[in-house]
């Protein structure tokens, strides 16, 4: 005899609350909806709202899926400098906002990953983990392991 728990699988979650913000104290993957890209000389700082780049030989901005109210992006500085800016991550009144500051040789190949159909970028936690990939399961490893209480 089915009970009617068992004759209506696909009812057991109806009545829970769902919870859909977004946990940015760790990491949330996006999906890449525009991309735009400057190439630069190296010779000169470049500055774009929230971030900026000495000796930037490029730039990357990928506007991603909308997280709630917030509106997401990824920017990707290219520099000649050997010491590089660290990853960072804020939230701004509508703006959910990753930052990477990488070699300059890397431009080619990002703007290559950025472009791809199916590209997410990772955003979120303090930015060290802050990437980009041509497909969101990618972004699943790579990311800080979880410090055990032993």
């Amino acid at each position: 005899m089915l009970t009617a728990q068992n004759s209506r699988p696909w009812a057991k979650n109806v009545m829970k609350a769902q919870d859909f913000s977004h946990d940015w104290d760790r990491y949330v993957t996006i999906k890449v909806k525009s991309v735009r890209a400057l190439a630069l000389s190296g010779l000169h700082h470049f500055s774009e709202e929230h971030y900026s780049v000495p000796q930037a030989t490029g730039f990357i901005e990928l506007l991603g899926t909308r997280a709630g109210t917030l509106h997401t992006a990824l920017k990707i500085g290219f520099t000649l400098r050997r010491e590089l800016a660290l990853p960072t991550f804020a939230l701004y009144d509508t703006l959910a906002l990753g930052t990477l500051t990488l070699p300059a040789d890397c431009f080619g190949a990002l703007l290559q990953f950025a472009n791809c159909p199916t590209a997410h970028f990772r955003i979120g936690g303090d930015g060290s983990a802050n990437a980009l990939a041509t497909e969101a399961p990618l972004l699943q490893h790579g990311l800080p392991e979880a410090v055990s209480g032993h």
